[in-house]
């Protein structure tokens, strides 16, 4: 293993401050990874990938539509990259789109009849599978890993204000 590849794997340096630093990131990504896979296979027989499933969800949280822009920044994807997805939802009839009344250049992405009697089941499934992962883990342990990872995403959200305040001075 390569010296950089060693400082970032999982256990480097016997356990240090420094070492689990560099090795929280992998580890972090290799367990959303290993989640988002094990819904994926749960949910792939009802015909939802990740990002059809994940668009849901999202959708599921307004009742008055989301704008496709505002879809693909909650969902980390470029515009365009949507629009392929949302077309493919729409001709499955997990979604309708509908004119933004207040601006005519803009589309709202709603969910279909077909996707809210669904989306009991992607929650089911979701609680299932959290049960099963997280179940032999003692809560106080759950709790520390939340507060961890509650801090870790304002940290996240606050380094990101400050870099755009940084930037748009610069403008």
């Amino acid at each position: 293993m390569t010296a950089a590849r060693q400082e970032f794997a999982p256990g480097a340096g016997g356990g240090s401050q420094e070492a689990r630093v560099a090795s929280f990131p992998h580890t972090l990504a290799r367990t959303a990874k290993a989640w988002r896979r094990l819904m994926n296979e749960r949910l792939g027989g009802l015909g939802l990938s990740q990002a059809k499933w994940t668009a849901l969800l999202l959708l599921e949280k307004s009742s008055d539509g989301i704008k496709q822009c505002e879809l693909a920044g909650h969902m980390g994807i470029e515009g365009a990259s949507l629009v392929g997805l949302l077309d493919r939802m729409a001709q499955d009839e997990w979604i309708e789109r509908r004119p933004c009344a207040a601006d005519r250049r803009a589309k709202l992405v709603f969910l279909s009849e077909k996707s809210r009697g669904t989306l009991e089941e992607i929650h089911r499934i979701g609680r299932e599978v959290s049960r099963q992962l997280l179940g032999r883990i003692p809560p106080s342990d759950l709790a520390a890993c939340e507060r961890v990872l509650e801090a870790i995403g304002e940290r996240a959200a606050g380094l990101a204000r400050d870099a755009e305040r940084e930037q748009s001075g610069r403008d």
